[in-house]
């Protein structure tokens, strides 16, 4: 008997036979994208949202963007802060209808601009959104001097939390329904907070030139985490939501061994404990190259990381994930760029690729296929579709 979507990734995080590896892209911009630009296949027309979308094709489902307790990416939709002000107002140039993106709804205009009045100053920040990219890129950070605004952003860091908004969350799981979970984000690690208020140039070099004053910050960040972590497990199960991530765009080049001795053990280890502690299983966004910072993955506990990329794109290869991290690690990952937009000889590659990595990954059994950030917005629908069925081919245990 099929196993449902739900049942077949609760027994891959386990370790426990599933009747074919789970199948897990990530459509959310490439949903969108088609939605804008008036190319959604006509099969697939009456979805009006990328669960819908999802559940027609034939996925199993782990929510990236969707079902959201903090909001998407970054600060969040539903971040508070008690003691400053804080709104958002869209400016800049008209586009053609409304879209949504990885990290916020775009009504009527292409730009976000945040604002935060603290005691100290103001600070601001903008998004701006992209037609030819279907996605929206950070165009003015928060902070751009940190010597003059240090005060100010303490008070963004210390100010910062949430309440505990189940409105999306409990909307997008009656969707998903028997088809898969929920994955709920947590607040990112530190590094990567500071990455987003600065931008990553200034705040590495901030990392290196103002160690007690990052630390200081930091720790009042992992307080709001595990708070955060500790209100989501109160309302959540295990069996909806089993995955809780940190979109930490975890890579070598900008979080290098050195920062997870100053900075990162400490965060991830009390992380870990925290969603440990409530029976939940711990993961974090990949995006870059991680085979150098493996051995530190290892020793952060971390039990997923969402979407590792093996070469020629990557550097890790997935089939040694588990001699290098553990047993319990779970893989997921494998579906990328690299044939997501190819049109020559598409069906041959694809079918051959999955064949071979499913041969790979054999020994593996917590092990999911899946995409990471996004689906590219230009790859072809006949080659989901490629994917698809060679998952449904090669992917029977």
């Amino acid at each position: 008997m099929a196993m449902t979507g739900r049942e077949r990734i609760h027994a891959a995080l386990k370790g426990e036979p599933v009747d074919r590896v789970p199948f897990a892209l990530n459509t959310w911009q490439w949903y969108y994208a088609q939605k804008y630009r008036g190319t959604l296949p006509a099969e697939y027309a009456d979805c009006k949202t990328p669960i819908a979308f999802l559940k027609k094709y034939g996925a199993d489902i782990i929510t990236r963007w969707d079902g959201q307790i903090k909001g998407r990416a970054g600060l969040g939709e539903f971040v508070r802060f008690p003691h400053c002000r804080y709104s958002r107002q869209e400016i800049g140039a008209p586009i053609v209808m409304p879209i949504t993106t990885a990290f916020n709804d775009y009504q009527r205009l292409n730009r976000i601009q945040s604002t935060l009045e603290t005691p100290a100053g103001t600070l601001r920040q903008t998004w701006r959104f992209t037609e030819e990219t279907c996605a929206d890129f950070e165009e003015a950070y928060w902070i751009d001097d940190w010597q003059q605004q240090f005060e100010t952003l303490r008070w963004l860091v210390r100010d910062r939390s949430y309440d505990i908004e189940m409105s999306q969350y409990r909307r997008d799981l009656a969707e998903v329904g028997e088809h898969g979970i929920v994955m709920v984000e947590i607040p990112e690690n530190p590094v990567k907070m500071l990455h987003w208020l600065m931008g990553p140039e200034k705040a590495s070099l901030a990392l290196l030139d103002h160690v007690a004053q990052c630390r200081d910050l930091f720790a009042s960040h992992t307080e709001m985490t595990l708070a955060f972590i500790d209100g989501v497990c109160e309302k959540t199960s295990y069996n909806e939501t089993p995955l809780l991530m940190s979109n930490d765009n975890l890579d070598a080049a900008l979080m290098p061994p050195a920062f997870f001795e100053t900075y990162l053990f400490d965060h991830y280890r009390q992380v870990a404990a925290r969603v440990h502690g409530h029976g939940r299983l711990f993961a974090v966004h990949y995006c870059g190259n991680n085979w150098d910072i493996r051995h530190q993955i290892r020793d952060s506990q971390i039990d997923m990381m969402e979407g590792l990329t093996p070469p020629p794109l990557g550097n890790f290869p997935l089939d040694k994930a588990r001699t290098e991290i553990g047993d319990h690690f779970i893989v997921e990952g494998g579906n990328n760029y690299l044939h997501q937009e190819m049109i020559e000889g598409a069906p041959e590659a694809i079918d051959a690729y999955t064949r071979q990595l499913f041969d790979e990954m054999r020994d593996t059994p917590r092990y999911i296929y899946a995409s990471s950030c996004q689906t590219s917005p230009n790859t072809p629908i006949d080659n989901l579709h490629y994917f698809r069925d060679a998952v449904w081919k090669y992917g029977k245990r």
